[in-house]
């Protein structure tokens, strides 16, 4: 009897192609200067067709969006997996070390589409959730730490805050890239864990 091997929904690799044309557009030249006919000639098809499967340009800039949301929250999902230093060791190296789904391009990416949000309710929305799962995620870690909940969400939210602003300080300042704001976070961390009492030395 022969086995019929389940397919992908008909369309999902095209979708896929012009998700991927989208973003090395907006690599090149970035999303405001990034039009529908740029991602067609990206992808190689007619316009007509590009809008067969999108919408706007908004569309492919949200959807992209919500799967890098989504990349980074399944990262910190995998903290579970360690013990104390383990932890402190990889939600570093995760958000900070340049990797194929964490990288100078997709920090700057998610900038960009951040300041959209502040006027596109759906980027919002998606920006919101992702907030709110990294910083429950965070506040995981300490779960065998601190036995106040309001103490463990103070402590993300410190830490998540500070992510941010070393990745966009390390974004536009070489001298003050990845590493640098990687042994910040890493030593707020590990005083967080109760694993250096006052702050360590390089």
């Amino acid at each position: 009897m022969k086995i019929h091997k389940p397919t992908k929904p008909k369309g999902t690799k095209r979708k896929n192609d012009i998700l991927d044309a989208f973003t090395r557009c907006v690599r090149k030249q970035g999303y405001a200067k990034t039009s529908m006919v740029d991602v067609a000639k990206e992808a190689k098809v007619f316009p007509s067709n590009l809008f067969y499967y999108f919408d706007s340009k908004d569309e492919l800039l949200r959807l992209c969006f919500k799967e890098q949301c989504d990349v980074i929250v399944r990262g910190l999902e995998k903290t579970k997996n360690y013990d104390i230093e383990g932890k402190i060791e990889y939600v570093a190296d995760f958000l900070f070390i340049e990797s194929k789904s964490v990288n100078h391009f997709t920090t700057g990416f998610m900038y960009e589409a951040i300041g959209i949000s502040i006027s596109d309710p759906i980027l919002s929305q998606y920006k919101t959730e992702m907030d709110n799962c990294c910083k429950r995620l965070l506040a995981d870690v300490f779960v065998n730490i601190d036995a106040v909940e309001s103490t463990r969400n103070e402590k993300a939210e410190i830490l998540y805050s500070l992510l941010a602003g070393s990745k966009l300080n390390g974004y536009f300042d070489a001298d003050h890239g990845p590493e640098h704001g990687k042994v910040a976070f890493k030593k707020v961390m590990r005083i967080f864990c109760n694993q250096d009492m006052q702050w360590p030395a390089n």
